[in-house]
């Protein structure tokens, strides 16, 4: 793909910003994403920016016309199908006002009130937007795997997370503007709107005419319920049109009752008792079995990280996007082999610091039971000084 790529630009090159048919023939015919991934390998190899800017350009010009068509939306409103494909119609309006907007700043200078608007929607639409990607990663993906349909998932997790980088990049070039010559911004806002939205239709096309049916036909009533309830959990996005409920079962949580007791070595709490501490640890934690399946997360209210009733069950591995499946792993054999007893990361999102533990977890004999994660926002115990040993009033 990489030299596929490289000679498109090289007759763009040539073409002198004329483009051929049969370069607009290539553009068209390939998949958005692998000429993403080209691009971002052949800068790493030296190719330079204004090459890449080249083909970029085209992809823009070539780009402008393919607008998604109309889907059918399968299944009724309030369905979880219906609110996903939804999404996507109005994610792809969305996107389509901004390149609008980019090709009428290059027609007008610095823009219209309108377009300057519609500049400042785009920040905080996409961070509404990102729980389209979330719903389908903690509660569609979960419930495919469990019918054993695990590789279109992990291919749209890979392409969630080069979609999720390109918005970063629009948002941070949105961010910039004033400090940039106004032709080389709204260049650039044209390519990476053009881009953004080129590779959104792929991505959507093959969700809305792929993945989708394909759950439409292995999920049951009762799991579409359940999902239903898990996307109201998550939240909406708040751009769609809301539908009302779909009638929702209950789940039965197990064969404990709330007021049987369990008995452990320090103590013994009933099953309600215990649900009530696991929610107000100020830490989440999720345990995962030696056989690496999740087996049980906290719920506490201010959870950091998502997790839903569907991924009980699921294998550890593919709740992470395949960029770091690899690091996921190397600490499970690690733990399973005793070579290391805990691994700890920590990151700063939304101005808040938090950190991660995983823990190897042995029986009395030393045998590998599984791992316990958890996660904590360390934002104000680290601003922490001094002393206080009196209760304010």
């Amino acid at each position: 793909m990489k030299e596929r790529v490289l000679d498109l630009v090289n007759k763009i090159r040539d073409g002198e910003g004329e483009l051929t048919e049969e370069v607009r023939n290539a553009l068209l015919d390939t998949d958005p994403f692998l000429i993403e991934s080209a691009e971002a390998e052949l800068i790493e190899e030296g190719v330079s920016r204004e090459d890449i800017m080249l083909l970029c350009d085209a992809r823009s010009e070539v780009f402008i016309a393919a607008d998604e068509i109309d889907e059918t939306i399968l299944e009724r409103p309030g369905h979880p199908i219906h609110t996903l494909m939804e999404e996507h119609r109005q994610i792809l309006l969305f996107m389509t006002e901004v390149r609008a907007a980019a090709r009428e700043m290059r027609a007008g200078g610095t823009g219209t009130d309108r377009t300057r608007s519609c500049l400042d929607e785009v920040e905080p639409f996409i961070k509404e937007a990102r729980k389209h990607f979330d719903r389908e990663e903690n509660v569609l993906f979960p419930y495919l795997e469990k019918h054993g349909i695990e590789g279109p998932p992990k291919a749209m997790w890979s392409e969630h997370e080069v979609l999720r980088a390109n918005e970063q990049e629009l948002i941070s070039l949105i961010a910039r503007q004033r400090y940039m010559d106004p032709d080389e911004f709204i260049n650039e806002l044209e390519c990476h709107a053009s881009t953004l939205l080129a590779l959104l239709n792929a991505h959507f096309h093959k969700e809305n005419h792929v993945l989708f049916p394909m759950a439409v036909r292995a999920l049951d009533v009762h799991e579409w319920n359940e999902a239903r309830r898990q996307f109201q959990d998550i939240g909406p996005c708040g751009f769609a049109e809301p539908h009302a409920p779909l009638e929702l079962s209950m789940t039965e949580v197990g064969s404990i009752s709330p007021t049987q007791e369990i008995i452990l070595q320090t103590g013994r709490l009933t099953a309600a008792e215990l649900e009530m501490v696991l929610g107000k640890l100020p830490v989440d934690f999720t345990f995962v079995d030696e056989n690496d399946q999740v087996r049980f997360f906290s719920n506490s209210p201010d959870r950091i990280f998502i997790r839903t009733p569907a991924v009980v069950g699921r294998k550890v591995q593919n709740c992470h996007p395949e960029s770091s499946v690899q690091v996921v792993q190397r600490i499970l054999e690690e733990f399973k082999a005793g070579t290391r007893d805990k691994a700890e990361f920590w990151l700063e999102t939304g101005g808040r610091f938090i950190h991660i533990r995983y823990f190897p977890l042995r029986s009395v004999t030393g045998k590998y039971k599984g791992v316990l994660e958890m996660v904590q926002d360390v934002t104000d115990i680290r601003g922490l000084k001094g002393e206080k040993r009196l209760l304010d009033d």
